[in-house]
């Protein structure tokens, strides 16, 4: 039987149309001024933000985007059109939505999602989400109720004209939204807050217009409606994905002083154990798997400060007519410890005196950290292309100590902080802990270090979501003892600063 809900009195009416007004006013004052506006919601804001504000003011936060401007205002439509109140339903049913995309983010990203990466979702954390869509949504799919009671439209009116009608509003919704990931949440909450709306209308009052509220048949028309909803989400989810991936092309850029490389990926190397003179070995490996990406804007530079490295030797006659740069560092440092600090410090410090040649980025990578083949290098282009905008200072695509990369400016200030750390006799207090070299340029990176630069108004870092470089040294490390389980930090994990605030996220 077709459900038609209470109809209430005209007073009633003017809180739906005072609501609908209220979803609109914020994209005319954010036009007008674009710095007055709420910032939309995402699950990242109170997992790792701890920030309920998007999360109270979702409603009023104005869209990014053209679509979403024309989402809002079909939004404010039906609610004006509705002969129920809805502005109550409409923020219970918008608690339980967000609460489950918080939920879901934590579990797909930071629980599971590290745990099995191919359960890992970057959308489900990251997902933006804005005006009332989603809990309209799942007001409509609960009470499968029809917002239109013009007399002319009701001798059209059928159980399945309400539902297309219903799918297809809800669909409107998520394509103008481009918010699947929210949508998809808002057909379970429909499904779960069923018994809350059929214990509400089951009371005295509620009689007369629904003589079977008890019906069975009326959840099954709910998940009915709900299910189908959520199918068509996943073929739309993949339609916005390719749409969005096949508009973006990308390419290595140029650097702004013309005809100097924009990045050079910097591989450090060191003797592990049973190092052999093989084309399969990890540094050959490793080089052989950035070699097919280098061009005029990107080059390729192996550094070793050990005169006693076999592999490197052979990776050198091996490689020799191509454009790769393979350096020896044949310094003695009397005052400094032999380890990863004096390395990378030796490392930066040449890097820097390249004059004419030297990179505007620096991709530091150790010598068992390939690029993970054509998806990977297209992660590390996208990361690339992000930092060409003003304010940032670094990206990190890969884990630890590979995989990061620093603008050239902050290579004398490495240097000078590994130096430090690498002498026998360090001006370091005892109180001051001693950072391991990774910790130091990421903390450079973030800007958290005194001695290097700070962006307050953004972040300075670019990440991507998944890592894109292997690992396939963890059995085989430099540091006597040390192994690593063979299984973690490989291609397409979660990156671990997923999440984090102070950071943009480039999704791959």
């Amino acid at each position: 039987m077709p459900r038609t809900l209470p109809q209430h009195g005209p007073g009633l009416l003017k809180i739906n149309i005072v609501f609908a007004l209220s979803l609109i006013l914020p994209l005319i004052i954010s036009f007008l001024n674009p710095a007055w506006r709420f910032a939309q919601f995402t699950p990242r804001q109170l997992i790792y933000g701890k920030d309920l504000l998007p999360f109270i003011t979702a409603f009023w936060a104005s869209p990014t985007h053209t679509l979403g401007h024309l989402s809002r205002f079909l939004q404010a439509a039906v609610v004006a059109c509705f002969p129920q109140a809805l502005p109550i339903h409409i923020f219970a049913f918008w608690v339980v939505i967000a609460l489950a995309r918080t939920l879901s983010g934590f579990l797909l990203c930071r629980s599971v999602g590290w745990t099995y990466p191919w359960l890992f979702s970057h959308w489900a954390l990251y997902e933006t989400s804005s005006g009332i869509g989603p809990a309209l949504a799942a007001y409509l799919i609960t009470y499968d109720t029809w917002p239109w009671t013009n007399s002319r439209l009701q001798k059209y009116r059928s159980d399945t004209m309400k539902l297309l009608a219903i799918i297809g509003s809800c669909l409107t919704l998520c394509w103008l939204d481009s918010a699947p990931w929210t949508y998809a949440m808002a057909s379970i909450a429909s499904v779960v807050l069923w018994p809350v709306q059929a214990t509400n209308t089951s009371s005295p009052q509620y009689h007369s217009y629904h003589p079977v509220a008890q019906d069975t048949r009326r959840l099954r028309t709910v998940i009915q409606t709900a299910v189908l909803f959520l199918l068509l989400i996943l073929p739309m989810h993949a339609i916005l994905a390719t749409m969005v991936s096949s508009k973006i092309s990308l390419h290595m850029p140029t650097s702004p002083q013309g005809t100097q490389p924009f990045l050079e990926i910097l591989i450090l190397s060191y003797p592990r154990p049973n190092d052999t003179a093989s084309p399969d070995s990890l540094l050959s490996q490793t080089i052989s798997s950035y070699l097919p990406y280098i061009d005029s804007n990107t080059v390729l530079s192996v550094f070793t400060h050990s005169t006693a490295h076999v592999s490197f030797t052979h990776a050198k006659e091996h490689f020799a007519q191509t454009s790769i740069t393979f350096y020896t560092d044949t310094d003695v440092h009397m005052d400094s410890y032999s380890g990863q600090h004096l390395h990378v410090a030796e490392a930066f410090r040449w890097a820097s005196e390249k004059g004419p040649s030297q990179a505007e980025w620096v991709m530091l990578v150790e010598d068992d950290f390939p690029v993970c083949g054509e998806w990977g290098w297209r992660g590390i282009l996208g990361v690339m292309n992000e930092l060409q905008r003003a304010g940032k200072f670094g990206g990190f695509v890969g884990t630890g100590g590979s995989g990061l990369i620093i603008h050239h400016s902050l290579l004398p200030i490495l240097t000078y902080i590994m130096r430090v750390h690498a002498l026998q006799h360090s001006p370091l207090p005892p109180s001051v802990r001693r950072r391991p070299a990774d910790i130091i340029i990421q903390d450079c990176l973030w800007g958290t270090d005194l001695l290097c630069p700070y962006n307050s108004k953004e972040p300075s870092l670019v990440i991507s979501s998944r890592l894109v470089m292997d690992h396939i040294g963890g059995s085989a490390s430099t540091i006597k003892g040390r192994v690593y389980p063979a299984d973690r930090w490989r291609c397409g994990w979660r990156h671990p600063f997923h999440g984090f605030e102070r950071v943009d996220v480039v999704p791959v």
